[in-house]
């Protein structure tokens, strides 16, 4: 009798094809039973997901968030409204343990109207920039900076996460990465192929590069560097290493941006009396539809840095879907997800 764990793999194989040495460190390192949701039919799991824990930048806060990873329906089981009772499964489970947000990565484009029915809305932002090495200005890589591989389990891979760890503590608005899962997205970057490279410079790192190369330009997953002269030197040096003229990079703040990652709102009431103190002002919601949360439905009062629930006679509320209320906290924030193994 196969236990959870087996059978979700088996569900996870037949629907999305991975390579076994994927599943093996997926199931290995990022799969657990507890953050496990399931439905099953005969005693056979017929759809699951897992609930990832992370933590979020937002409004000068650390606060927990979950990412929703390998949601599946066995082919069988769908359009049956199968993965959207799941969705409620979780998100009810989320709620329980205090988490503020739920976000996931659409994995196709019609999944981002079908994701909006259980309350997410596109708020999560990437940049690309497409260019060539002969663009790059020239910089005497050399006589500066050394161009050293990192690979997993070495003692430069400390410092690498501690150099990263700096960067992303100092961006508002970011899905963070904690010591476990660098070395995740490490193991799955060199599965896939890829490198990760470090510009030395007197034995202290200066820049990052998360490294795929294909068959015709190199994919810079994540590039992170003290300065722009960093970060040229880095990608020429890179260009000539895998003799690939044309690169894509994908960043925080460079280049054009556009969708990734949708976000919804777990648990309103935990969230606004963290805000409560923070906000200035006097703000007054009234959340209505969430059919998943219905504990998030109602009169929610920030008035002179206190939160209440309840209607207040005579005040004007802002009434909003759970969609509506999240694309508002997270208007002009421009929130930010990478390296999430999607």
């Amino acid at each position: 009798m196969e236990n959870e764990k087996e059978q979700v793999r088996r569900l996870w194989a037949t629907c999305f094809h991975d390579s076994e040495a994927f599943m093996d460190l997926y199931f290995g390192c990022r799969y657990a039973d507890s953050l496990n949701e399931y439905m099953e039919s005969d005693g056979q799991v017929m759809a699951a997901l897992q609930r990832i824990p992370y933590r979020l930048t937002y409004e000068g806060m650390n606060v927990p968030v979950a990412y929703i990873s390998g949601a599946c329906t066995h082919p069988a089981y769908r359009e049956q409204g199968v993965m959207r009772k799941l969705l409620a499964q979780a998100h009810q489970s989320m709620f329980r343990e205090g988490v503020l947000f739920s976000t996931l990565i659409p994995a196709e484009e019609w999944l981002k109207g079908y994701y909006a029915r259980s309350g997410y809305t596109l708020c999560f932002q990437r940049r690309k920039k497409l260019l060539t090495a002969s663009c790059l200005p020239v910089e005497n890589f050399s006589n500066r900076w050394k161009l050293v591989e990192i690979p997993s389990g070495s003692a430069l891979c400390g410092d690498a996460f501690r150099f990263y760890d700096h960067f992303q503590s100092d961006c508002e608005n970011c899905i963070q990465h904690n010591w476990e899962d660098f070395h995740i997205i490490l193991a799955d970057l060199l599965l896939s192929g890829g490198q990760l490279w470090g510009a030395v410079e007197e034995d202290e790192l200066q820049g990052l590069c998360f490294c795929l190369p294909e068959e015709e330009k190199l994919i810079i997953k994540e590039l992170v560097c003290r300065d722009k002269t960093v970060e040229h030197a880095m990608l020429r040096g890179l260009s000539s290493h895998y003799g690939l003229m044309e690169l894509e990079c994908y960043s925080f703040s460079d280049g054009q941006p556009y969708e990734l990652g949708m976000a919804r709102i777990i648990h309103v009431e935990a969230l606004f009396r963290l805000l409560a103190g923070i906000w200035t002002g006097n703000h007054y919601f009234k959340v209505e539809g969430d059919e998943a949360l219905p504990q998030n439905n109602g009169w929610h009062n920030l008035e002179r840095g206190i939160y209440s629930k309840g209607e207040l006679k005579g005040q004007t509320y802002q009434v909003v879907s759970i969609n509506e209320l999240t694309r508002l906290l997270f208007d002009g924030k421009f929130p930010y997800m990478n390296l999430m193994l999607d």
